[in-house]
């Protein structure tokens, strides 16, 4: 069937069919393509969010583009998807025929809130863009169970002060090392890098996360003694570091951690 995605003749709230799924938080039908909802300030009932099919005479709430179904999308994502500027969330599931990286464009996307991709195809993947980190509204990113096997993290990025990022769960075969940038997401509450090919030290500045209360770098091939830096994760309340090739003595900053 065709989405008419992108279609002229159609507003971009309408650019998408009703699939039946019943996980959807939206009602008992699944709008796959780009669709948008009504503002909760704009309900004269209490009624949950509304799907619009234009926002001529109600306020923007939501615009996610939404794509977690099996379907035949194939090649790369092209640049010009980072003119969604008004896309809260990004949802791509089941295209196995999608290929190459994610374009550095995706940093445009300013409104960005939950971004994921989970079980794409083989050829999909690569290093993420340093553009993405640097979105300032967004707070979940999700990439997990894709069948591509080269992702990596980048090895720079200038993340500000006011990032959001919340929660980061990175479970994709991604390699190289753990970058000390990370720890300057300062409201990261939540960080899975599980199950990956990681190498290397884990890098001293991951004290620095002083919002992180998961972190979970579980089955990797992290190599190297424990900083002492990690006895000084304030509110960490979950630490799991199991089967990867650390050595040496655990230290005695670790009983300075509480729950």
């Amino acid at each position: 069937d065709s989405l008419n995605f992108l279609s002229p003749d159609l507003h971009e709230c309408n650019w998408h069919k009703n699939y039946t799924r019943s996980n959807f938080p939206y009602g008992d039908f699944d709008p796959v393509g780009m669709f948008c909802t009504m503002d909760r300030g704009d309900l004269d009932s209490e009624e949950a969010d509304i799907l619009l099919l234009n926002d001529e005479n109600h306020l923007l709430y939501n615009s996610v583009l939404n794509f977690r179904i099996d379907n035949d999308l194939n090649g790369p994502l092209p640049p010009e998807i980072g003119y969604l500027i008004d896309c809260n969330s990004m949802q791509l599931e089941n295209n196995i025929r999608l290929t190459g990286p994610l374009p550095q464009t995706i940093g445009n996307m300013i409104h960005l809130v939950s971004f994921s991709l989970i079980l794409n195809g083989p050829k999909f993947g690569g290093e993420l863009p340093s553009s993405l980190f640097q979105l300032k509204n967004l707070k979940y990113i999700t990439i997990q169970n894709n069948l591509g096997k080269n992702w990596s993290l980048p090895a720079n990025v200038q993340v500000g002060d006011d990032t959001r990022l919340e929660q980061i769960v990175l479970r994709n075969n991604f390699a190289g090392i753990i970058p000390s940038w990370i720890a300057k997401l300062k409201q990261l509450q939540t960080l899975d890098l599980s199950m990956n090919n990681f190498q290397g030290a884990i890098p001293e500045a991951i004290g620095d996360l002083s919002s992180v209360k998961y972190l979970n770098l579980l089955g990797n091939n992290l190599t190297g003694a424990l900083p002492s830096s990690l006895g000084m994760l304030p509110v960490i309340e979950v630490l799991i570091l199991g089967n990867n090739a650390l050595q040496g003595e655990l230290p005695a900053s670790i009983g300075n951690l509480r729950t």
